[in-house]
């Protein structure tokens, strides 16, 4: 298989651009008429940046690490706003919860932690230490609030 240098790809797709026929360069340069268009395709995709050397690129190509460092960026950006829209999910629904309960004037540590306990119900949620860290509330405040609730629930509230 013949290797052809980024130069004279770059070069080939220029004269393509200016008007010459794919098939009349293909007999030409010796070089099949369906590269050609490959290259076509990679140069409207991309730029001419997006015709880059063939194989695995190097780690020190400065397109490569600004590309690869972007895309880590992105997800990054993407699992911070994933977080927080859980976080303002949360916040609602405590809210929520502490208008509903405000007439009965609950504690309002046990609002939170119902609300924490709803959740933690529903996979793929926060953690309970994130939304105790959230709420300000101790971790161990929510353990000792289902332990008492259960045994409350075994000897019948009492």
């Amino acid at each position: 298989m013949r290797v052809y240098s980024r130069e004279f790809r770059i070069q080939v797709v220029r004269r393509i651009l200016d008007g010459e026929k794919v098939p009349a360069l293909s007999q030409e340069l010796g070089v099949h008429r369906k590269l050609l268009y490959t290259w076509m395709r990679r140069v409207s995709e991309g730029g001419e940046s997006n015709l880059r050397e063939r194989g695995r690129p190097r780690k020190t190509d400065p397109i490569n690490r600004v590309a690869g460092s972007a895309s880590r960026q992105i997800a990054e950006l993407e699992r911070t706003v994933a977080h927080q829209h859980l976080a303002i999910e949360f916040f609602r629904q405590v809210l929520q919860r502490v208008e509903t309960f405000a007439k009965e004037k609950p504690d309002w540590r046990n609002v939170i932690f119902q609300t924490i306990e709803a959740l933690t119900m529903e996979q793929g949620g926060l953690s309970v230490e994130t939304m105790c860290e959230l709420a300000r509330v101790a971790r161990s405040g929510y353990y000792r609030y289902l332990r008492t609730r259960d045994v409350k629930a075994a000897t019948g509230g009492h």
